[in-house]
């Protein structure tokens, strides 16, 4: 059978759960410790697989489903804190940039994707790989570190800078309260005969 097939199809159908539990563990955690808990264990699986020798292709799958699993939930989360900062921006300065927002963020994403991929370059140039060949045993390290530790070590660093982010779930039921209170006066304005 595909070994890579079944590794790839358990972590969507394990990721697929953890889409499916965002809502209640949501609902149950704030959602800025949330990111920083699901991205600190995200990070520590990523990083399992460095030591996971390759024989141990059963517990590699085990990884990768708790992994992927642990990762469902993100995507949810992060587009949700993309709109508290929208709000934020209007309950600060009193215009709603939401649309500024969200595409900053495609663009940030987009530039993301391609240093990444630039960097992939150099970073298996710098292990010596050489494509159609047997690799030597610096090149297959490096190839391991790419897929394990320095993605868990931007992913640590992810919940670093999640750690500075000031919108816990309290303040932002505060600042939409303000909201619905200042669009409220502004309705009320508007209704008044001229």
């Amino acid at each position: 059978f595909d070994k890579t097939a079944v590794f790839m199809s358990s972590g969507l159908f394990a990721m697929i759960a953890g889409i499916a539990c965002t809502k209640a563990l949501a609902s149950r955690f704030d959602k800025r410790k949330l990111m920083i808990a699901l991205t600190l264990l995200n990070a520590f699986s990523v990083a399992l697989f460095f030591v996971i020798p390759p024989e141990q292709y059963g517990l590699m799958l085990l990884v990768n489903a708790i992994g992927t699993f642990i990762v469902g939930p993100t995507p949810a989360l992060v587009w949700a804190m993309y709109a508290d900062t929208a709000d934020y921006g209007e309950w600060k300065s009193g215009r709603r940039t939401t649309a500024l927002v969200f595409s900053a963020l495609q663009f940030a994403q987009k530039m993301g994707l391609a240093v990444g991929a630039g960097l992939l370059g150099f970073i298996l140039s710098f292990f010596g790989f050489i494509a159609n060949q047997e690799q030597s045993e610096f090149s297959i390290t490096g190839i391991r570190l790419m897929f394990s530790v320095l993605p868990a070590i931007l992913a640590v660093s992810g919940a670093v800078a999640i750690y500075f982010y000031p919108l816990t779930d309290v303040k932002v039921r505060e600042i939409e309260v303000a909201l619905k209170k200042r669009h409220g006066s502004e309705e009320e304005a508007k209704a008044i005969p001229a």
